[in-house]
């Protein structure tokens, strides 16, 4: 999560660093462009300096990827809220909007100039926006009515504007700075974007998050998951990536953190990550034993280094 002290961070750097990770993940808000902006201006310089590669995630970005949701582009633009099919305002952003676009790319140019080696396209997911960009859209795909038209050819649509907007946002980061590493993480509950996505050109790296910790799914079930993905990547010449679930562990469940663990190593993704760091203690996403969580973590983490 980060933290807008530079002496704060070097702890965090030399602890994670000797834990054997190769990578690392900023999740910076919108804040920290505007208010807290130590944060992103030191943070990619200081992971080189103890060997670790920075990615940038926009968590919380248009209150509508990831956590921390908390947009202060939203309340200086309005016009950019999702809109519901009743008519009233949403609490999230729209992403077909070019405002919010052009607001994401933004930050990318900001993070790109600061020396990240990479950019994380968090979740991006269909949405039930009506907004007027949302409609402009579909009319110019489908020459008809969004407002108008039947729930399979609204599907159709939702699915589309996902491939839209991850093919623009990736394309651009590679039109202007080809270096930057693109990243994306597809929830199991869009698996019907899998293959379109994996297929982009721009795309550097897939994923998805199958965060079963609290849940009693028999964790082998991942395994079908984790290939299906896995031989998409391969197909199209991607890096496949997986995440341990870190957060929002209930306490006594940690066990199941493990026992996921043990089935990503067996399947044995190009990169296994962690969300979050020590449990994400400290938030409203923290693990109820963040210690406990955040040791079974690192057993993985560990084991993963060992293979």
């Amino acid at each position: 999560m980060g933290h807008h002290d530079p002496d704060h961070v070097k702890k965090d750097l030399a602890d994670i660093k000797s834990l054997g990770c190769e990578d690392i993940f900023l999740a910076a808000q919108e804040n920290d462009f505007i208010y807290f902006k130590g944060k992103v201006e030191f943070f990619a310089k200081l992971a080189k300096d103890y060997g670790l590669n920075p990615v940038a995630i926009f968590w919380g970005a248009l209150n509508l990827f990831g956590g921390g949701r908390s947009s202060q582009f939203l309340l200086e633009y309005p016009q950019a809220y999702q809109i519901k099919k009743t008519g009233q305002m949403a609490s999230a952003g729209c992403y077909n909007n070019p405002s919010s676009r052009g607001y994401i790319k933004q930050m990318i140019d900001c993070i790109a100039a600061l020396g990240f080696a990479g950019y994380f396209i968090d979740e991006p997911t269909l949405t039930e926006c009506y907004c007027p960009s949302c409609a402009g859209m579909f009319e110019k795909m489908f020459s008809g009515s969004l407002w108008k038209a039947d729930a399979v050819l609204i599907n159709q649509f939702r699915k589309r504007c996902v491939i839209d907007y991850v093919q623009e946002i990736s394309g651009y980061i590679k039109k202007n700075y080809p270096r930057v590493q693109t990243l994306c993480c597809l929830m199991p509950s869009d698996e019907c974007l899998w293959e379109d996505i994996s297929a982009m050109d721009c795309l550097d790296e897939l994923g998805t998050d199958i965060y079963w910790v609290n849940e009693d799914i028999d964790v082998e079930l991942m395994s079908a998951m984790i290939n299906k993905l896995s031989s998409l990547c391969k197909s199209a010449g991607k890096r496949h990536h997986q995440w341990l679930q870190a957060w929002g562990v209930k306490k006594g469940r940690e066990n199941r953190i493990k026992e996921q663990g043990e089935v990503f190593l067996k399947n044995n993704p190009d990169a296994l990550y962690v969300w979050a760091y020590k449990g994400q203690i400290g938030t409203s996403e923290t693990c109820e034993d963040p210690k406990a969580a955040w040791n079974a973590a690192c057993e993985i983490l560990k084991k993963a280094k060992q293979l």
